[in-house]
């Protein structure tokens, strides 16, 4: 029995599947790029967390993560006591940052935190009673 192996054949067979290989991956990657093109860059906003302890009472921590370095205004608000007060205002660094808020210095109630960028404005609810 003798084996034939056609050469031109099979380097014609080769040339087809990379081709169609091709196209398949040169496609893959249209479709990614378009479908990314409407979400949100990360790097552009911050993550708040809530805090730990609630209801809050004294000290207690604000943390919150960034992609990259950029101005953040820290505020605690109220909107039945007319309350707005900026803890914070300033560049921060890339990370996990944590500003301290002393809950004594506010009356026992409901409150807003908030950190607002240019980009995005994330708030929550903290309660608080000392």
């Amino acid at each position: 029995m003798l084996l034939v192996i056609d050469i031109q054949q099979n380097l014609v067979t080769f040339g087809w599947l990379s081709l169609g290989i091709l196209i398949i991956l040169i496609a893959y990657r249209l479709l990614v790029k378009r479908m990314k093109h409407g979400q949100i860059e990360k790097e552009l906003y911050l993550i708040l967390h809530p805090i730990e302890k609630d209801p809050a009472i004294g000290t207690v921590p604000i943390f919150f993560e960034m992609h990259s370095p950029m101005n953040v205004e820290i505020s605690i608000f109220s909107t039945n006591k007319g309350l707005n007060r900026v803890i914070e205002n300033k560049t921060f660094k890339k990370g996990g940052n944590i500003i301290q808020l002393d809950t004594r210095e506010f009356e026992n109630g409901f409150y807003f935190y908030q950190a607002k960028t240019e980009n995005q404005k994330t708030r929550k609810l903290i309660e608080i009673r000392n």
